[in-house]
């Protein structure tokens, strides 16, 4: 069999491929390195992450994971006990190389900053514990570096991205008003997905032309993200949502060539190419919504190259015909091949003569040494996925491509294959028979993605390609009043909802401010309400605050009566000193004593965040002129407080059924009703004179027990029979005399 070609590799690169350490050399935690991006405050992304190489006590790089469990570990805190925060930090990825992958998700800013210690075992490695000062932003906080020249260097992006010149070469300058005209004329029919985005200070719009745009929140929220992280220029352009590339006019045509931006492009077209809605979006919602993206890849490669199965692998729809045949070769060679189709749309009828294959984890077809891809519409969106594992890709020849395509050689990173795929079966053979080779092959491919693929790579591509874009107008930015005036409305719009916000922010301060300090509490934390003593008297106090808009409300406990620690005055801890004895041998050596077990105090009552639950109640509700209730340190006082408004509330009643109650319009019996006004009159009459204590709340019940027994309704039904017994009897006698006086005339 031919011999094939192969690439060299980097010195660098070979070097950590051969120099093996043996996986039992133990692991030296301050000669290990940490590094990357996760380490720096300013680089924010949905998910940070950094880097760990374990090195052996020798210098080495170790090239295989260390025997048994993973002892590495990261603890992320706030440098300011004060400032609560909630950090998701998973186990450190296993890249089955030597090296580990941290990652943590932040759900809220931190002002101070963050102090990250990464361990192993309890020693700490490298340079650990590492200091970000803050402020540390999540990924949600509206908080834009004003110079992106800054930003950019914070990330460390690329001076220089080959396919970002490629593309724009096409586009030595854009006529905007060109470009404005034509997009909707051309591409913005019913069968179209075109979207027209407008930036302007850092704020985006978007109008929909077509009818299949469903897929603009894919691009809306990647364009979202950026804007939070750098002030992006002011510009307009087109986004296709469609799978192939639209603009097919070559450069020396008139007119000539349109610049739209899509996912995926061509040897025959001329769009703009960025990072793919399926990269990006795993990008974003990695650690929360999906399993699958470019950081757990690296930690899910399956088992080590020796113990693969030496066959490849492919499962995937019916999108292309190639894949068909791929199927076709799987059956007739089991031995070097498994394909199957998982999902049938485009070939239907193939169905039955193919068979559909079983679904299969993503992470589970590293167990296969070999990886097929083949093109589906287009270019094949698993692909990078594929080349973030450790398994050898055979890539298709295709005409279709990707923003990182241009980076990966055959050979080098990967081993190709013909179109028609006649030539597959050798190459798997040929893998087979090499397989140091392949291996090498698939390491050097694998070492080249990580580094392509880097999640802050991709903001890097996405800032690039807006301000080539912006840079390649023929005008400056020639918006129309219209555009202008919208900027002027935004402006004055978003600063009215800010004043809204704070006001229903205040608003619902002053509702909780009148209710019961101890229900409030109990409501909002119920294991310090428990704490409290009643006879104390707290006082529960609210404030906004935070590092971002819209703010947080805060709440703190203060209490009326000062509160003895018992602890303060017996700070050590009897139980556990040892017995005294008596010793005759004097030494100037005296030990110093052990403070550890005593009782230290620690401010534990500081401002706290206030749950969004707590809130969710008071919307939509309308409070009076009530003033806020005072809360009497005194028990005996509140439970006259509250016998007082109980004593109010049934004089009231009483006066209502005195004044405009039923039973006046409603009784026809005088001797009743003269009875309850006597008996109402004078406690009413002594109440209006002599105010709420001049009446004890015995008289008040025992009018009203009185008057509760007096059924008035069953006397209206009493009555209302004899009446209609009267009626009937008088009726009945009428009509018996008539009867009579008939019988008497009869001849």
């Amino acid at each position: 069999m031919r011999r094939l070609p192969l690439a060299p590799l980097l010195p660098l690169q070979l070097a950590l491929l051969l120099a093996a350490v043996a996986p039992e050399a133990p692991v030296s935690a301050p000669r290990s390195l940490v590094w990357g991006p996760g380490l720096r405050a300013g680089v924010v992304l949905p998910v940070r992450y950094f880097y760990l190489q374990a090195v052996n006590s020798e210098g080495q790089n170790l090239t295989r994971s260390p025997p048994g469990q993973t002892l590495f570990k990261v603890v992320i805190k706030s440098l300011s006990p004060k400032e609560l925060v909630r950090i998701h930090v998973p186990k450190p990825l296993d890249r089955n190389d030597g090296t580990f992958l941290m990652r943590y998700r932040m759900y809220e800013t931190v002002s101070e900053g963050l102090k990250i210690e990464v361990l192993y075992g309890d020693e700490h490695v490298a340079q650990s514990p590492y200091i970000l000062k803050g402020p540390v932003y999540h990924e949600y906080c509206e908080c834009p570096e004003e110079d992106p020249q800054t930003w950019q260097k914070t990330l460390s992006c690329p001076a220089k991205e080959p396919q970002i010149a490629k593309d724009f070469a096409s586009f030595p300058s854009i006529n905007l008003q060109q470009m404005l005209n034509e997009v909707p004329e051309r591409f913005g029919d019913e069968r179209g997905a075109i979207v027209h985005y407008t930036i302007l200070s850092n704020l985006i719009y978007r109008r929909s032309l077509g009818k299949y745009t469903d897929f603009k929140m894919f691009s809306d929220e990647i364009l979202l993200s950026l804007a939070r992280k750098v002030l992006l220029p002011d510009l307009e352009f087109y986004v296709n949502l469609g799978d192939w590339p639209l603009e097919h006019r070559k450069v020396n045509e008139t007119p000539g060539p349109l610049p739209i931006i899509s996912w995926c492009g061509s040897l025959d077209s001329r769009d703009v190419i960025l990072p793919t809605y399926d990269i990006t979006h795993s990008t974003l919602e990695a650690m929360r919504g999906v399993t699958n993206d470019l950081l757990s890849i690296q930690g899910n490669t399956g088992p080590s190259w020796i113990n693969k199965t030496e066959k490849a692998f492919f499962r995937g729809r019916d999108s292309r015909e190639e894949r068909l045949q791929l199927v076709q070769l799987s059956k007739d060679n089991p031995q070097l091949l498994d394909a199957g189709i998982t999902g049938y749309f485009f070939f239907q009828e193939k169905e039955k003569e193919l068979g559909k294959a079983k679904l299969i984890g993503f992470f589970d077809f590293f167990k296969y040494k070999y990886q097929v891809n083949v093109d589906g519409t287009v270019a094949a969106y698993r692909y990078p996925y594929l080349m973030l594992g450790d398994s050898l890709v055979l890539k298709q020849d295709s005409p279709y491509y990707e923003h990182f395509y241009m980076a990966l050689k055959p050979w080098k990173h990967y081993v190709p294959i013909k179109r028609n795929l006649s030539d597959l079966l050798e190459k798997v053979e040929w893998a087979k028979e090499n397989d140091e080779e392949a291996k090498k092959i698939a390491k050097e491919g694998q070492l080249t993605a990580r580094d392509l693929l880097q999640p802050h790579r991709l903001y890097c591509y996405y800032y690039r390609v807006l301000q080539d874009f912006c840079m390649a107008w023929k005008q400056e930015s020639e918006f129309t009043k219209r555009d202008r005036a919208a900027r002027v409305i935004q402006k004055a719009w978003k600063s009215f909802l800010n004043v809204a916000v704070f006001q229903h922010f205040k608003s619902l301060i002053n509702i909780r401010r009148q209710g019961e300090p101890r229900q409030i509490l109990r409501y909002i934390n119920p294991k310090e309400a428990e704490l409290l003593d009643a006879a104390a008297g707290i006082n529960v106090r609210f404030r906004l605050g935070g590092v971002k808009f819209p703010p947080e409300i805060y709440y703190k406990i203060f209490t009326h009566r000062h509160i003895e620690d018992l602890c303060a005055n017996s700070p050590r801890d009897y139980t556990k000193l040892p017995a005294k004895h008596t010793s005759h041998i004097k030494s100037d050596n005296l030990q110093e004593e052990d403070y550890s077990g005593w009782y230290r105090r620690i401010e534990n009552n500081g401002w706290r965040p206030v749950s969004d639950k707590f809130w969710k109640s008071t919307e939509n509700v309308m409070v009076g002129d009530k003033k806020e209730s005072e809360f009497h340190f005194s028990k005996l006082k509140r439970k006259q407080d509250i016998e007082k408004k109980r004593k109010i509330k049934k004089i009231e009643w009483m006066r209502q059924m005195y004044y405009t109650g039923t039973l006046e319009a409603k009784s026809t019996n005088h001797e009743t009703l003269g009875l309850i006004h006597t008996a109402t009159k004078g406690l009413i009459r002594a109440f209006e004179d002599g105010g709420i204590d001049s009446v004890m709340e015995w008289e008040v019940d025992e009018v009203l027990n009185w008057t509760n027994t007096l059924n008035f309704d069953e006397k209206k039904a009493t009555e209302n029979k004899q009446a209609q017994r009267t009626r009937f009897s008088r009726l009945l006698h009428r009509l018996l005399r008539t009867c009579s006086s008939l019988s008497l005339h009869d001849p």
